[in-house]
């Protein structure tokens, strides 16, 4: 998913809030990842804001699109200064 940030960068991929986003559907999770698509969806889960980590904000599209992902800064700390 980081990888296809510095892309979405390159190509200037932003919404109307000026944030940086991927498309990544879970088929190209599955290839990726050689597993299933069950346990594709469990890892975006464990990934995203709303039932897991919070390192990813998925936004769905609708059917048969796939969903817009914002990774989220996860390196930068606020309590630590540069």
């Amino acid at each position: 998913m980081l990888d296809r940030m510095g892309l979405s960068v390159k190509n200037g991929w932003r919404d109307e809030s000026d944030r940086i986003y991927i498309y990544f559907p879970v088929e190209l999770a599955m290839e990726a990842l050689h597993c299933k698509s069950e346990k594709a969806t469990k890892l975006f889960a464990e990934l995203d804001s709303k039932k897991g980590v919070g390192l990813i904000e998925r936004v769905r599209q609708g059917q048969g699109k796939p969903s817009v992902i914002y990774v989220k800064n996860f390196a930068a700390n606020p309590s630590v200064p540069p």
